[in-house]
């Protein structure tokens, strides 16, 4: 268009000679392009745009609207043509150092804002929250506009991106005093007070693999570094998973936006990792899009958990209590341990134990699932089924079956202690197995050895687990338990 003939034009004039100029260009959304750039140039807001189409513009409007159109024509995103986005409540400034907010984020804060809102009024005192890769802000932000009791500390590794954040905040108004910021990688820059006092930390991480093809407009103009993750996108959603449990007060939710793809593999880990109430949960338009979990409010103190794991990664035996009954643990790849807890109980070495595993995936190292016996572990485990299943890689070095019962248990902290030492021994700790002990210090006691460390206190049941035979095309049930099988197609 004519920067001579601008004083002349009107709005709608404006508005269609973009509309024109993009469409020429191949630009595929030329018209919601067009408007967005006629309204920023302008300075119109939403039904300005319609009630004052025939106004005259300045040279400079033109202008403006010229330069953002030709940006636009290169490829730039609209969003940093403009140079603000809304997200939810939010108009942020957006540019290069940061991505832009999308709409699947809105649906990860909208997540986390309804679990700060389901805790009890006693829990509100001071919500604390932690987001991770904060970018523009955007999610951090939200929470502390639409949460008033929530104080909220947002991390970047990058310096640019939280001087985008900064802008974002200054805009904030008193929320703003409930934000704080910090440069560094991930939860690294967190003050140490901070830690095991955290109601929800939240991230949307790069998850996109560095192989994977990306549309121009995203590639060439957003940061890399807060798209693409290592480890097929997974580098950084493993590392959260794994640091921020320890981060967690009681029941406190760790919640993060991954690929539909990487779902299932994600709330694998967080099982794994000793979380509970780990769920998968879809952004608008329907999709796999978060995964949530949270530390569970019985963990053992911490000094327990160590010397249990220091004693099983030296070679002894612990006993402990379980979701079930008190169990004998012991390192299923060192068999010398293994053979102590079958002298500790004056079991024959031919009869097997079972083995206690953190997750599905770690079973599948030990054993073989048919599809049937598959989906019977994913509906009950964690918990007290013990499925007995063909054992991979030959016979078993003590017992000498070709077989091996394997479970995941549903206390939180006794996966993540396996997932630190790998397979356990899950047999009861009782000398006298009909006559079970619901103290793991009574068991102990019982045995014919001396255990390389207890794990005091008492069982949640006295019950032990129900044992299913799936290395047949039909799973048989070898003992009734504490998981109800009556309703069950074996």
């Amino acid at each position: 268009m004519s920067l001579e003939d601008s004083e002349a034009l009107t709005t709608r004039q404006l508005f269609q000679e973009l509309i024109h100029k993009l469409r020429k260009q191949k630009i595929e959304d030329a018209e919601i392009s067009a408007r967005w750039i006629v309204e920023e140039a302008v300075g119109l807001n939403g039904v300005d745009f319609f009630t004052k189409q025939d106004e005259k513009l300045t040279v400079r409007m033109v202008a403006a609207a010229d330069s953002m159109s030709d940006r636009r024509i290169k490829g730039e995103p609209l969003q940093y043509v403009v140079g603000h986005w809304g997200f939810r409540e939010l108009d942020l400034a957006v540019d290069q150092r940061a991505l832009i907010p999308r709409p699947e984020t809105e649906s990860l804060v909208e997540e986390g804002i309804q679990y700060l809102n389901s805790l009890t009024s006693s829990d509100k005192k001071a919500l604390k929250v932690v987001e991770l890769g904060t970018g523009s802000g955007a999610i951090a932000l939200s929470i502390a506009k639409e949460v008033p009791e929530s104080i909220v500390h947002a991390t970047d590794v990058s310096d640019e991106a939280l001087s985008l954040t900064r802008s974002n905040l200054a805009g904030l108004g008193r929320a703003a005093s409930r934000v704080s910021l910090y440069q560094g990688s991930w939860l690294d820059p967190l003050p140490d007070a901070l830690r095991g006092d955290l109601d929800l930390v939240i991230s949307n991480p790069p998850y996109v693999a560095e192989s994977d093809e990306l549309p121009a407009v995203v590639k060439d103009w957003e940061p890399g570094l807060a798209l693409f993750a290592p480890a097929n996108g997974f580098a950084h959603l493993f590392h959260i998973a794994v640091e921020a449990r320890s981060w967690l007060k009681p029941n406190g939710m760790l919640l993060l936006e991954c690929a539909e793809d990487q779902c299932s593999k994600l709330k694998s880990l967080l099982i794994s990792r000793g979380y509970e109430k780990v769920t998968i949960g879809v952004d608008l338009a329907g999709r796999k899009r978060m995964v949530s979990g949270c530390r569970p409010v019985n963990d053992i103190p911490d000094e327990d958990f160590s010397r249990a794991v220091s004693a099983l990664k030296s070679g002894k035996f612990v006993v402990t209590i379980t979701d079930t009954v008190p169990g004998i643990l012991a390192q299923y790849s060192n068999s010398d341990a293994v053979i102590s807890t079958y002298v500790a109980k004056g079991r024959p070495l031919d009869e097997p134990m079972p083995i206690l595993v953190s997750s599905i995936e770690q079973a599948l190292q030990l054993v073989q699932f048919s599809d049937q016996a598959a989906a019977l572990a994913e509906e009950h485990w964690p918990g007290p089924l013990t499925l007995v299943a063909s054992r991979l890689r030959g016979p078993d070095p003590i017992h000498k079956r070709n077989s091996l019962g394997v479970r995941v248990p549903d206390l939180g902290w006794l996966r993540l202690l396996i997932d630190e030492v790998g397979p356990v021994t899950g047999s009861s700790a009782n000398v006298h197995e009909l006559l079970p002990e619901n103290s793991s210090e009574k068991a102990a006691a019982s045995l014919h050895l001396t255990p390389g460390y207890i794990v005091p206190g008492n069982s949640e049941t006295d019950v032990a687990s129900t044992v299913l035979d799936v290395t047949e095309s039909q799973a048989r049930v070898l003992r009734l338990g504490a998981v109800d099988i009556s309703d069950q197609k074996i």
